[in-house]
């Protein structure tokens, strides 16, 4: 199914290259996330098991340019440790106090069964030089696992920020959830949620720009066969930093580094030993084609 996904992205690459009239922006990022429940895991973990971390593979690539002076496009393949696989195309819309984006996606997971389809979009309301909000989302409609698929994914996202000279700083509050079936009688449920708040910070003159984050996370994985449901879950402070190198006009260099600071576990579930078992970090390149 990956390679399904990658090859279905590739062609849609490869055609809005050679055929698109404007210039385009390509990001390519990937990276690993081992603060993952193993994707074999079908039960709870018991009072006397620590977390095992996993290490998932993440990535993305993406496409976007501009349709016209206030119309633009993005495709992006992503890979993340709780929606797995997906390919989406959204269209924006840009005046001088809105922003807004809408448009289909596709979901899969690793295991060779029917995609989940779905919408995705957002509203972002702007006050120039002053503030910006934000919110969105996107669900699939495979829902009570009798619609497109057996699968039900959603996510949510709202965000506030100010603008002050050479620094962004912002709010934000997320979750994202996908519901799987892998046997007939049992339904995983994998969710995370993050109280996040972050600073972007630009220096005159200088082809870089830096941004922190700090939160609070909240990953459950939720196991339900009838009646009966178990829950693990791993709560963390976190904190992270990722960095922008523009090298020459048209390239620049991406890397970030998120570790948890404190973190703990409830449910039958122990919490892992070392917070060096359960960083992330992630590295890529943004090109543009003038």
């Amino acid at each position: 199914m990956k390679h399904t996904i990658s090859s279905i992205f590739c062609l849609i690459l490869l055609f809005f290259i050679r055929n698109f009239p404007g210039a385009l922006e390509l990001e390519v990022s990937g990276g690993l996330n081992f603060m993952t429940f193993s994707p074999d895991r079908e039960t709870a973990y018991s009072d006397s098991e620590k977390f095992q971390a996993f290490p998932f593979g993440i990535g993305k690539i993406a496409v976007s340019g501009d349709l016209s002076g206030s119309m633009s496009f993005n495709v992006t393949a992503a890979r993340d440790n709780i929606l797995l696989n997906s390919i989406s195309f959204t269209l924006y819309n840009r005046t001088d106090n809105f922003r807004f984006e809408f448009g289909p996606f596709i979901g899969m997971v690793d295991r060779m069964e029917m995609p989940d389809i779905g919408i995705t979009g957002s509203i972002e309301i702007t006050f120039p030089g002053i503030a910006f909000l934000s919110f969105g989302g996107s669900s699939s409609m495979g829902l009570g696992f009798d619609f497109t698929s057996v699968n039900s994914r959603e996510s949510a996202e709202v965000k506030l920020g100010l603008w002050f000279p050479n620094v962004i700083p912002s709010v934000s509050v997320n979750t994202r959830s996908l519901t799987t079936q892998p046997q007939e009688n049992l339904a995983l449920r994998d969710t995370l949620t993050r109280f996040e708040i972050s600073a972007d910070l630009f220096i005159k003159n200088i082809p870089v720009i830096i941004r922190l984050d700090a939160g609070y996370e909240i990953y459950t994985r939720a196991y339900k066969r009838g009646n009966t449901e178990s829950i693990d879950e791993l709560n963390a402070w976190f904190a992270g930093i990722d960095a922008g190198w523009q090298v020459i006009k048209p390239l620049r260099i991406t890397a970030g580094f998120e570790i948890p600071v404190f973190y703990s576990a409830t449910g039958p579930m122990a919490a892992p030993d070392s917070l060096w078992s359960i960083f992330k970090a992630t590295a890529g390149i943004v090109y543009t084609f003038f």
